[in-house]
């Protein structure tokens, strides 16, 4: 036979088929056990044969002998139904006990998903649930090794896992935070070169947002003075709260944290902030479809930002 055709042609119940066979030792038993013909197994054999281009039982006396490459398939099959068999003990359609893990970063644990997935867990009690916070390099690795099934973090992450599902699930502005005695505060709109050499509040290179932040304000000729350097937006929100300077931010989730203090601003730029979930499809826990649509139907209440 030509070896043309792949074991990956080879159906699940090809597998059984050749279990079957090797067990019972004739096409009649393994038909009587599989609840099919005889002759539906002699065909089913031809055919799995053909697909893997190989012969894998020699015909004796009626009896099918099976052949080394047969016994090596066996033995490889034998794991494939072990490993559905704990599939099933474990109850895996019906979610029973299995955990779901969840990451984020500091800015969008702290501000929203924290507490939204702490609500989660609290309605759906079948479901234990792990979340940790984490930086957006640690996030990535986390999710290839299988510690983590489902993150949510900045669409923009730099990621090296070509397999990796990103399923963006909203956009929000880029606002100016300010304080409420700051000498822009009563304007109600902002222009970008009303931020010409006022004190800025920048984030560190590691953050997203410091390219798209530097990019408006060197297209527009702004000269900026950055007084200080912040690694996210709810440590910015303290410096701003200290009436320190100004400092651009995405209006969500940003906005859950202020207070009396603080004002937001909108500004005549496009810029905007996309956060999306990141997982691995191919080991998908169950629970993360329905955590998905949890977080999206919350969002959708929410006022301040864009779809």
């Amino acid at each position: 036979m030509k070896n043309n055709l792949s074991i990956r042609s080879a159906s699940l119940r090809d597998f059984e088929i050749i279990k079957a066979i090797i067990e019972k030792g004739s096409a009649t038993q393994a038909a009587e056990s599989l609840g099919i013909s005889q002759p539906a197994v002699s065909k089913a054999v031809a055919s799995i044969e053909e697909k893997l281009g190989k012969t894998l039982f020699t015909r004796e006396k009626g009896r099918l002998n099976p052949t080394k490459d047969a016994l090596f398939f066996y033995e490889e099959i034998v794991n494939i139904f072990n490993s559905l068999e704990r599939i099933d003990d474990n109850n895996w359609a019906s979610k029973s006990s299995k955990t779901l893990k969840v990451i984020t970063t500091p800015t969008i644990a702290y501000s929203y998903l924290a507490p939204l997935t702490a609500r989660y867990a609290k309605e759906r009690s079948n479901v234990k649930v792990s979340f940790s916070v984490v930086n957006s390099v640690d996030m990535m690795n986390l999710l290839r090794e299988g510690r983590a099934d489902i993150a949510l973090a900045n669409a923009d992450i730099n990621n090296n896992l070509a397999e990796l599902t990103i399923e963006p699930i909203f956009k929000s502005k880029i606002v100016c935070m300010m304080h409420k005695n700051h000498e822009l505060a009563k304007k109600e709109k902002l222009v970008l070169s009303d931020f010409n050499f006022r004190n800025i509040i920048m984030y560190t290179t590691r953050n997203i947002l410091f390219s798209k932040v530097m990019k408006a304000f060197s297209g527009s000729g702004v000269e900026t003075n950055v007084i200080a350097e912040v690694s996210d937006s709810l440590v910015a929100l303290n410096f701003v709260n200290e009436n320190l300077g100004l400092c651009l931010v995405p209006n969500f989730p940003v906005i859950h944290q202020s207070n009396d203090n603080i004002i937001i601003k909108d500004i005549d730029v496009e810029i905007y902030d996309e956060m999306a979930f990141f997982y691995l499809p191919n080991i998908l826990n169950p629970y993360c479809s329905d955590y998905v649509e949890y977080v999206t139907d919350d969002l959708q209440s929410v006022q301040h930002f864009s779809k």
